[in-house]
């Protein structure tokens, strides 16, 4: 069974890039991956809702991540 926190801390990051989405414009969140390696229920968060298609990391050659949520993740905040 899954981790209901897990769950929970998924869905509010994705709730986070929706907000930043519409907040500015269609723009990407830039995050240090050294952050993210620091917290590993985060990565796996993120892990999670970028290889089910609900963010892109646009970043995957540079020490950031580019978040961006996806039209698939607007769509499941909008459900």
């Amino acid at each position: 069974m899954e981790n209901l926190g897990q769950t929970q801390l998924r869905d509010m990051l994705l709730k986070s890039l929706y907000d930043y989405h519409y907040a500015n414009n269609g723009a990407s969140y830039t995050l240090p991956k050294a952050m993210l390696y620091a917290e590993p229920s985060s990565k796996e968060a993120i892990d999670y809702l970028i290889d089910n298609g609900y963010a892109v990391d646009s970043g995957e050659d540079t020490d950031n991540l580019v978040l961006s949520i996806t039209e698939k993740g607007i769509a499941h905040i909008n459900n």
